[in-house]
């Protein structure tokens, strides 16, 4: 089926309104990044859902957003302020706390894997896996061990990233994450996005305008954009025709969605992607 089929189910997905993609799981009510964000998530029925993957030190792929462990678990208590997930085995990273920073209730979250995620999500939620460090053929060969070829999209801000996971498997969906330092228009990335095999932008909501999506669209490309959270942003992106949305409350924007207000530029734009364009 190749690339193009993740595409084509989120064209069709969108008829009804932009995609909704929860930012890190359902992350305004569970640790971002942890099983339970995501599992709460795949309860209200999200079938798209977005997080950050960096290698540790002993090269297990793991679901953090930073650099350092500090924020999102009690690493500066246990292994001092500071610790880098590079520098850091997956036993230790396992062994911390991932979840009392957000209370006393989620105390005990672990981070978790990109094994781990993928095998919650499977086989209904569409995983968007952001590179944030890593090589590319680790990440290729952990999609396909878990048989999550067809129902994940890897991305990132390193286009080069982008363009080499296409090289070694031309049948996973990527995307190009922007903007970067040297590509600041929506627009601008298209032949970029070509280039690298990508079939969708990813893109910062703020600043975007209607003819800079449609231009993308029209050359068949899915735009998604990060990461809206008000009633005003969810419904102006949705008037904008955008194919998908991050959010931190999926919940609130799945809501919005069934109750038909994010679809009025979804009919005439149903069709202006092409997913089957690389």
């Amino acid at each position: 089926m190749g690339a193009a089929h993740v595409f084509t189910q989120l064209a069709e997905q969108r008829r009804d309104g932009p995609v909704v993609v929860a930012h890190r799981g359902d992350s305004a009510n569970f640790p971002e990044n942890t099983l339970p964000a995501f599992a709460s998530a795949l309860r209200l029925g999200v079938t798209m859902q977005e997080f950050d993957v960096r290698p540790t030190r002993d090269g297990v792929l793991a679901c953090l957003h930073d650099a350092t462990l500090d924020r999102t678990t009690d690493a500066a208590r246990r292994l001092g302020p500071g610790a880098l997930i590079a520098e850091t085995t997956w036993h230790e990273v396992r062994a911390l706390d991932a979840g009392s920073w957000r209370g006393p209730s989620h105390c005990g979250a672990r981070v978790p894997s990109l094994a781990d995620v993928l095998a919650l999500m499977a086989p209904s939620c569409i995983a968007m896996v952001e590179h944030k460090a890593g090589d590319a053929a680790a990440y290729v060969a952990e999609l396909r061990r878990a048989g999550a070829e067809q129902r994940a999209v890897l991305q990132s801000f390193d286009w080069q990233f982008v363009a080499t996971v296409h090289q070694l498997a031309p049948d996973i969906a990527v995307a190009l994450l922007g903007p970067t330092a040297a590509c600041q228009r929506l627009d601008a990335a298209v032949d970029e996005a070509v280039r690298c095999g990508a079939g969708m932008l990813h893109w910062h909501a703020t600043g975007l305008c209607i003819d800079e999506v449609t231009s993308c669209q029209d050359a068949g490309l899915l735009v998604c954009t990060y990461t809206t959270d008000d009633d005003l942003g969810i419904c102006g992106g949705a008037a904008l025709g955008l194919d998908a949305m991050c959010t931190n409350v999926p919940a609130r924007m799945l809501g919005l969605r069934q109750r038909g207000l994010l679809a009025r530029r979804a009919a005439s734009h149903a069709t202006a992607a092409r997913p089957d364009t690389p």
